[in-house]
């Protein structure tokens, strides 16, 4: 659903959109994007980590949404190498890497209807320290990029929107 709203994040608002005002919960959307251009990778499996918001903030029509917040992926640092045991592998001791890095992010919330900021930004970083217990293997040739990437827990997500989601305005 959010995606649809990602013209928001550049300051064109949707006039049918609900406005933001009087007492909340207001229903939000989120927006992701990469701030390094579509060849990172960082971005791809973050929309559904931050999307699946709390069922009362979202909204039941496109038209009632009020807020979108405009997730932006700043940088990637590298925390560590994943290392990982090949499958079936014949030669014994065939292992294979991945990489896992925590997102920088900046988190900008705007009226749905307006494209304006109903807040200052914030940045946020994810602080993911553990390889996933198992990591597929890319095809040899393949620039599929099977990284792996720390995302915000629901908790930190749902710190960031409250107080403008329940917000009386």
């Amino acid at each position: 659903m959010a995606s649809g709203y990602a013209a928001v994040c550049d300051g064109h608002g949707f006039p049918d959109a609900s406005a933001y005002a009087g007492q909340g919960p207001h229903p939000i959307g989120i927006a992701v994007r990469s701030a390094k251009g579509p060849g990172t990778g960082a971005d791809a499996d973050l929309t559904s980590d931050v999307a699946e918001l709390p069922a009362e903030w979202r909204a039941r029509v496109n038209t009632a949404l009020q807020l979108v917040a405009c997730v932006t992926v700043l940088d990637v640092v590298e925390v560590r190498r994943c290392e990982y045991r090949v499958i079936g592998s014949t030669t014994g001791n065939s292992l294979f890497e991945t990489r896992l890095s925590n997102r920088v992010l900046r988190v900008e919330v705007r009226s749905a209807r307006t494209g304006k900021p109903v807040s200052d930004a914030v940045e946020a970083t994810t602080r993911t320290t553990t390889c996933a217990a198992t990591a597929k293997q890319a095809a040899f040739g393949s620039d599929v990029n099977l990284n792996q990437f720390g995302t915000l827990t629901e908790a930190e997500r749902d710190d960031l929107l409250r107080g403008l989601v329940t917000a009386t305005v």
